[in-house]
């Protein structure tokens, strides 16, 4: 079983990379933080249950955000 230090460590690392560069998918996470995929998404989950971020599916992937990224007309 993962501690939950690193859980809460990774969910940081996420939330900080989210505030800095806006809306990325699982993979880019991954891929940037060099986490992998579990690490990522268990840090996602930490995060969404504190309601600090935002996720959506789009083309078939799951992006997170630190704000409600909504497409608005008019």
């Amino acid at each position: 079983m993962m501690e939950k230090t690193k859980i809460g460590l990774n969910a940081g690392k996420v939330w900080s990379i989210l505030n800095e560069r806006g809306e990325l998918s699982m993979f880019e996470l991954c891929r940037e933080l060099g986490l992998t995929f579990e690490d990522v998404s268990l840090a996602i989950g930490w995060l969404a249950r504190e309601g600090k971020i935002f996720l959506r599916k789009k083309e078939g992937m799951l992006f997170a955000s630190i704000e409600n990224v909504e497409f608005t007309f008019g």
